[in-house]
């Protein structure tokens, strides 16, 4: 009986604490929901070296062009969440994140998009493809280095995300293979993509023109390509020929 007694005073202490910390809690946001925003920081992530944005961007972004006013503003009259969403409307912002501290700073910390390739177009304007298949327009700030893709594929483009198509989606992967893959990504510099999605690559240290075929097989097709770049060539002269296919099964074709 009294272990019970004494159970029963335990797990009413231990209620008790929860609602004093629970209480406290919800004090010290109160507080701070009524704290004024005393500043703005942002944290800007670049380590892929992509310099889309910068902090007076975002900051013309959540102020509507300075109409909108923050700081000195209660924190309870700021949805921060919305701000978030408003954000991430931007196509070269890929997550936002958005929180005040104790300080009453507003602190918004951005990821930005990190592009794969470029889309070089005679009938539209150049755009890139994110690494999660997203399409966006130019930067005017900053152009980054990337894979360049042209021909058909580019000019009838529409989409607004490559993994909204069969096709789309293959190239996404063909992508994301070269990305990994430090000598592919070293080497290959432009790729020429048909009506049909057949790709012609174009290399950055031989002349070789490789007949990729469709971004099918992807991994059997690069291996057949490293026998050539690393036994035959090799053997027969780096200028030996003029073009090598690998879109064919089990073969290697050299012109």
């Amino acid at each position: 009986m009294k272990l019970k007694l004494k159970n029963i005073r335990n797990l009413t202490l231990t209620i008790g604490l929860a609602i004093v910390l629970f209480g406290f809690i919800g004090f010290i946001e109160k507080q701070a929901d009524n704290r004024i925003c005393s500043s703005i920081i942002v944290d800007i992530d670049n380590q892929f070296e992509n310099y889309f944005i910068n902090e007076s961007d975002v900051i013309n972004l959540i102020t509507n062009g300075g109409d909108q006013r923050i700081v000195g503003e209660p924190f309870e009259n700021l949805n921060l969440k919305n701000i978030e969403k408003e954000l991430c409307k931007t196509k070269f912002i890929q997550n936002a994140e958005v929180y005040k501290d104790l300080e009453g700073n507003l602190m918004i910390t951005i990821n930005q998009s990190r592009p794969m390739a470029r889309m070089m177009s005679q009938k539209m304007n150049d755009r890139y493809i994110t690494n999660k298949g997203e399409v966006l327009p130019m930067s005017k700030r900053y152009t980054a280095r990337v894979l360049l893709i042209d021909g058909p594929f580019a000019d009838n483009a529409k989409l607004y995300n490559l993994n909204e198509t069969e096709d789309g989606r293959h190239l996404m992967e063909l992508l994301k293979f070269i990305e990994k893959d430090k000598f592919w990504k070293a080497q290959i510099a432009q790729m020429y993509i048909d009506t049909k999605g057949n790709i012609k690559m174009y290399t950055q240290v031989s002349k070789q023109v490789v007949e990729f075929g469709k971004p099918e097989d992807i991994e059997g097709k690069f291996k057949k390509l490293k026998i050539f770049y690393k036994e035959i060539l090799p053997a027969k002269g780096w200028n030996s020929y003029d073009k090598v296919s690998v879109k064919f099964k089990d073969q290697i074709v050299c012109e």
